[in-house]
């Protein structure tokens, strides 16, 4: 198959072809022009590498001891047990409507560019200029948290070797960490890619239910309260299946490949994990003492009640290494979201951060994620809970990114949709409204209180990121005189112009 193109010069495609020249491209690289867009990546990933971007950034090895704290006091090992299993299940669901929908589009933008093609030309670049906020918010959210999680199993470790050494409960000692390690999980983004005791009886794993979010002597959360606010534990690990896509542009058979990781990832996450997570809690020794202990993550607790604490400490810096580099995962996926829609010119100061390094890697959309992780964690110096917030901020705005897109396919976009060949057939329908409903539940769950009594340090403070994401978005869109996404932005840019096939140089 040939194509006469015409290249944009501004940008350094790949390969480099003058204008007029015949050029031969590959089904990947003529899918990706249909959908207007050129090749600029190296296109050299494979099956392997699409569903490891989502299962790392998933990562439930790491994911797991996170919020093992949280859970313990938001619900005890009952909790812990149902909200992971239903949260993975659902999610699962969401990765496979989401999968359809990736096998159609390929593209590294993802979610947003599904949104305009699903959206049409009515609908197409509002929702698409939505989408392309919420989902880069999350993302860049996603990676802070993620880091700050990983900085929590190191500060632990240290308040196990050194636990009167005060500079470890101070907040700005955390940031600091925090901000060394978002520098590791940048550099390989920029850098050229190519013991004894007992167990717990079932009833103390199944039947255990603990209400601790109640830090008052009035009980305000009820019990049911407090199961509700336990799905953030799944939901903080299932999520970010869209990870494979922002990579199809250097996937080889994208359309059926990037379908598969996605959901390959997702299952294979939910299956692994269980049998993990049932094992955690029956090695539990002492819930109450997990309960009461101070540390970053009380994860430490149960290590050193199962092992002692050298071989805490050992565990933890083996978890702060593997969730950095899950943080480095992540970082990909903000950084291929920061380039896609700087392409597109979303983001001000676009022409800056979608350009490409010699190496064909968008440095500079690094610079400015890890830049805003960096600040985004300013907020654990003064608030005890900044850390769920940040959390939850990430998992509501990337989830209410994939909630647009998906909507679309099965209302405005329900005619005009054109399968792949990796589809669902007929139980797109049934899966998309299990989807949509799950999605939204999460979204209102996630802004509710954490804990009570409700004070400036205890204030769960995603409602109010969700309300900057929002307002943000929304005023760029409607801003006057010009400057406002509806004067303007009419959704992804072609940087491809199509000949008819057939058709010769001039």
């Amino acid at each position: 198959m040939e194509e006469k193109v015409n290249v944009d010069d501004s940008i350094d495609a790949a390969p480099r072809v003058e204008a007029g020249e015949v050029l031969k491209l590959s089904r990947d690289e003529q899918h990706l022009a249909d959908l207007g867009y050129k090749q600029e990546f190296f296109r050299h990933l494979g099956l392997f590498e699409n569903w490891a971007a989502t299962f790392t950034s998933m990562n439930f090895i790491s994911g797991i001891p996170v919020l093992f704290g949280f859970i313990m006091y938001s619900g005890g090992p009952k909790s812990a047990f149902a909200n992971w299993s239903m949260v993975g299940g659902f999610s699962f669901i969401v990765s496979l409507v989401m999968a359809e929908i990736a096998a159609a589009f390929p593209t590294a933008g993802g979610i947003y560019f599904w949104a305009y093609r699903l959206g049409g030309d009515e609908w197409g670049p509002f929702l698409s200029w939505m989408t392309a906020w919420w989902n880069w918010a999350g993302w860049v959210c996603v990676v802070p948290g993620v880091q700050q999680g990983s900085t929590n199993f190191l500060l632990a470790a240290l308040e196990i070797k050194y636990p009167d050494s005060e500079v470890l409960y101070k907040g700005w000692f955390s940031w600091l960490l925090t901000a060394i390690g978002m520098l590791f999980a940048m550099a390989p983004n920029i850098i050229s890619q190519r013991a004894s005791g007992h167990f717990q009886t079932r009833a103390g794993v199944f039947d255990r239910f603990y209400n601790g979010i109640n830090l008052g002597d009035e009980i305000q959360a009820s019990d049911s309260y407090c199961w509700i606010i336990g799905v953030l534990f799944g939901a903080w690990v299932f999520f970010g299946y869209d990870a494979s896509a922002h990579l199809a542009e250097e996937t080889h058979e994208a359309s059926e490949v990037v379908a598969k990781g996605m959901w390959m990832a997702t299952l294979s996450s939910w299956l692994l994990s269980m049998p993990t997570l049932i094992i955690i809690l029956f090695c539990m020794q002492d819930f109450d003492g997990i309960i009461a202990a101070t540390y970053a993550n009380n994860w430490a607790e149960y290590l050193v009640q199962l092992i002692g604490p050298n071989g805490a400490v050992a565990i933890l810096a083996l978890l702060w290494v593997d969730s950095t580099c899950a943080t480095a995962s992540c970082f990909m996926s903000a950084q291929r979201v920061t380039f896609a829609i700087s392409r597109d010119g979303v983001l001000p100061f676009s022409s800056y951060f979608r350009q490409l390094s010699k190496n064909k890697i968008p440095v500079h959309a690094a610079y400015l994620v890890c830049a805003l992780s960096i600040v985004i964690t300013l907020a654990v110096i003064g608030s005890s809970v900044a850390f769920s917030a940040i959390t939850a901020t990430a998992t509501i705005a990337t989830n209410f990114s994939y909630l647009i897109p998906i909507t679309a396919r099965y209302t405005v976009g329900r005619k005009n949709f054109q399968p792949a060949k990796w589809n669902l057939g007929r139980f797109s329908p049934i899966f998309g409204t299990i989807a949509i409903l799950y999605i939204m539940l999460l979204f209102s769950v996630l802004l509710l209180p954490q804990l009570y009594p409700v004070t400036k340090e205890t204030l769960n403070y995603a409602p109010v990121c969700i309300g900057i994401v929002t307002i943000v978005s929304l005023v760029g869109w409607v801003l006057p005189f010009g400057l406002g996404g509806r004067h303007w932005f009419t959704g992804p840019k072609r940087t491809i112009e199509e000949i008819d096939h057939g058709e010769t140089p001039m």
